[in-house]
């Protein structure tokens, strides 16, 4: 075998060499590129489309917590009104029945009050009817100790319950 000697050669390039392992290079190189980069860049791509996706589901979320955050103080200030509405309705209802029961315990204590007059009404008629009994008893025999037999009983009973209708 013989050496070049040329201007590659003075390098210490040997062209056969040069060109074998270009065509090498070149194979390695498209094996590379099928088989290596493109997946590569595929992987790379996909990950940066789940990473945009992440980001965008991210900003929705975000929104969303927001939205969900604006809906729960309007619900916590909606369930507020309604306490408080439904604690207004509960003290009228209280009022309401603190009157009903004022009135009813007003009618009973009126009853009980009637109920004692005509009670006291009734033993005062009693007591008098008593009380005009036993003064016609006494004025009957004072009678008769004045008049002693000159006027018989029924002219005495007579003259006792004209005294005691005076006195009334």
């Amino acid at each position: 075998m013989s050496e070049p000697t040329g201007g590659i050669a003075t390098l210490g390039i040997n062209l056969n060499i040069f060109i074998a392992q270009l065509v090498n290079f070149v194979i390695v190189l498209l094996v590379l590129w099928k088989f290596a980069y493109k997946p590569l860049v595929k992987i790379l791509d996909d990950r940066s489309n789940k990473i945009e996706e992440s980001l965008k589901q991210s900003d929705a979320v975000e929104v969303r917590v927001k939205q969900l955050e604006v809906e729960q103080k309007q619900i916590i200030a909606t369930a507020k009104g309604e306490a408080l509405q439904i604690l207004e309705t509960a003290k009228a209802d209280a009022d309401v029945r603190k009157q009903e029961l004022l009135a009813a315990a007003k009618k009973e204590v009126e009853r009980v009050v009637m109920q004692g007059k005509e009670q006291l009404q009734a033993e005062k008629a009693q007591m008098l009817h008593e009380a005009k009994a036993e003064l016609i008893g006494m004025a009957v025999a004072a009678t008769k100790k004045i008049l002693e037999s000159e006027v018989d009983e029924k002219a005495s009973h007579k003259i006792a319950s004209e005294v005691i209708q005076k006195m009334s």
